[in-house]
């Protein structure tokens, strides 16, 4: 799990609190859907509108709390995240990731190669964009 560490960060300062932010939702995302959820309500803002390519939009930390557990009914029972590359501008920070599928036996379905851009509002995700290859929602056809 590298989402706890922080590997991949450029430059050899210590991590700001934004990027441990992000590392906190995706440290969740690995411990399973229940984590994943208090993970998303509690860092992002009431009115984070969150979106990625080719899924459906959320518009709160509630809202984006259920979109993570509708991965359960599929099989699912936590996302694994590799975090390669954070930077920061102010109050945006961008990564490069690889996340995957990790079904209750362990096996996995992936890689997802994502980036994302987080905006902030104090120490809470107010806008999230997460950018990937649409196609690969064609491998959840096969699972």
């Amino acid at each position: 799990m590298n989402s706890s560490s922080h590997a991949g960060r450029k430059g050899m300062g210590m991590a700001t609190k934004h990027e441990d932010v992000m590392r906190a939702v995706f440290a969740g995302w690995e411990s399973g859907i229940e984590a994943g959820q208090a993970a998303l309500r509690a860092h992002l803002t009431d009115d984070c509108r969150w979106e990625q390519t080719g899924l459906p939009t959320t518009t709160s930390a509630e809202e984006a709390a259920q979109f993570f557990a509708s991965m359960e009914p599929m099989g699912f029972e936590r996302m694994g995240v590799e975090v390669r590359t954070v930077a920061e501008a102010g109050d945006v920070v961008f990564s490069e990731r690889v996340d995957w599928l990790v079904r209750p036996d362990g096996s996995r379905v992936g890689p997802w190669p994502v980036v994302g851009v987080m905006e902030f509002r104090g120490e809470k995700i107010s806008a999230w964009r997460e950018y990937f290859d649409g196609r690969n929602l064609e491998m959840l056809a096969g699972t």
